[in-house]
């Protein structure tokens, strides 16, 4: 008989093995999606998709290409994510290129740290501008789209452990601040979008090893932040690729309105 997952020996067998195995990795059925994903260049989850916004996309096609995935249809769009117009552009010329999109993920944004009293309000709106704001115009153009369609799509926010905790030591409430409210978009967006079989979900990652937080202050800031880091190391971006391809997968068909903090422990305390 094949094995069975067993939580108790009181209980009876729930799921085959190898039917979860079948279920939750199969990801070449994700690969043939046409999924959209912002990027600010050196955004918390940069990597999400064998992708790195520093590489050129012949670059991107060979490693595809090389771990023997199946052929991608890779295009980079540019677009100033605050400008509404901007992104309805950008949004018109994707539909055009594919035809549809099933999966978005928004995954732009930028942090800063400042004193809450020192916080420079054009600085502030800024911030909201580019976390909150690009998150809602290409969720609102995605929802449109989907629905308009009867795509039953996944919509992926990338929030972060920030949304849901102040860090420390650095002080950076509006980053805090624009996180929160990426979150409890998700979970309206979710709600609304539900009887049309969208989902709405977010990633919150910790702190992860990129290319803004190099250099002898930041190297300071990470030792402070590994004590309080049960597995005691910062992420790389690609350990997040997992969590992405399972909620923009079949294998998540019943997640919607959920928040998966992928810290290393660090909001456990």
């Amino acid at each position: 008989m094949p094995p069975y997952v067993r939580f108790s020996q009181s209980l009876r067998p729930l799921v085959r093995a190898s039917q979860l195995q079948q279920h939750v990795f199969r990801q070449r059925e994700t690969y043939r999606r046409v999924t959209f994903c912002l990027s600010g260049g050196h955004g918390a989850v940069v990597d999400l998709s064998l992708d790195s916004a520093s590489k050129s996309i012949e670059t991107i096609n060979a490693e595809v290409k090389e771990k023997g995935l199946p052929e991608a249809n890779l295009r980079p769009y540019e677009c100033n994510t605050a400008d509404e117009a901007a992104v309805k552009k950008t949004w018109a010329q994707i539909v055009k290129d594919f035809g549809k999109v099933d999966v978005l993920c928004t995954n732009a944004g930028i942090t800063g740290g400042v004193a809450a009293e020192d916080y420079d309000f054009n600085d502030w709106k800024g911030m909201l501008d580019v976390n909150v704001n690009g998150t809602f115009l290409f969720a609102k153009e995605a929802g449109q789209h989907m629905i308009k369609q009867g795509i039953k799509g996944s919509i992926i926010m990338v929030s972060s452990m920030s949304g849901v905790i102040v860090n420390r030591p650095q002080k950076q409430s509006a980053y805090n601040t624009s996180k929160a409210a990426v979150v409890q978009m998700m979970k309206s967006f979710a709600s609304e979008w539900g009887e049309h079989g969208i989902r709405v979900n977010a990633i919150s990652p910790g702190y992860i090893q990129t290319a803004a937080n190099e250099g002898e202050e930041m190297e300071k800031l990470s030792k402070e932040w590994i004590k309080d880091i049960p597995l005691h190391r910062i992420a790389k971006p690609e350990e997040f690729r997992g969590t992405a391809v399972y909620i923009a997968s079949d294998a998540s068909s019943y997640l919607t309105g959920s928040q998966i903090v992928v810290d290393g422990g660090y909001t456990v305390w």
